[in-house]
């Protein structure tokens, strides 16, 4: 039930009024005790925003995980092939030529270790080992809001970013103030003007 459409709405930065309220309340329904449930199999949802972040620099005898680095450029390959697709005529090339000599055989023909040797051999390069994390970056009532921050902010974030479930089953607070808007209890009473 995402919130594509363009009404004002609490997950895209609109004021809270009455129509954000209900927004807010219909969301949240649908993600704690409606369809939305079967999604993510919890109930007690928090959407939780994460930003993928790499580690380099592992030994490679630790990780199947392989990246060829330019220091000088900032570029980054993780697989031979995607190195060979970037690749201009004469470089391919260079590349089969020292293919040759490493193995006997054109460099896209040769097992990808071989490959993996070759690429690490070329001056200003090295081939590593890496790892991906997942770091928090912030939380959500609803996934439509967390969608919609990724959508706003994943210009800052160009590793990628996602959306994780995380279960609030015995956060009591949370879980307290979620059911008193879910069943009526906490509702939207607007402020008085001064």
């Amino acid at each position: 039930m995402p919130t594509e459409n363009k009404l004002p709405s609490l997950a895209t930065g609109h004021d809270l009024t009455a129509a954000t309220w209900a927004d807010f309340a219909t969301r949240l329904r649908h993600d704690c005790v409606g369809a939305g449930v079967h999604d993510h199999c919890t109930s007690a949802a928090i959407f939780i925003v994460q930003a993928r972040r790499i580690v380099y620099g592992i030994d490679t005898d630790y990780s199947d995980n392989r990246v060829l680095l330019d220091h000088c450029n900032d570029g980054e390959w993780f697989s031979p092939k995607e190195y060979w697709v970037d690749q201009d005529e004469e470089d391919r090339a260079e590349l089969n030529k020292a293919m040759q000599a490493w193995s006997g055989c054109q460099f896209m023909k040769a097992d990808e270790s071989d490959q993996w040797h070759v690429l690490g051999e070329i001056e200003g390069y090295v081939v590593t080992g890496w790892c991906e994390n997942w770091e928090y970056i912030n939380a959500h009532f609803t996934k439509d809001a967390a969608e919609a921050f990724i959508r706003r902010k994943r210009h800052d974030y160009r590793k990628g970013m996602r959306v994780y479930v995380e279960s609030q089953c015995h956060a009591w607070e949370f879980n307290a103030i979620k059911d008193a808007i879910l069943d009526g209890t906490l509702t939207y009473t607007p402020k008085e003007a001064a």
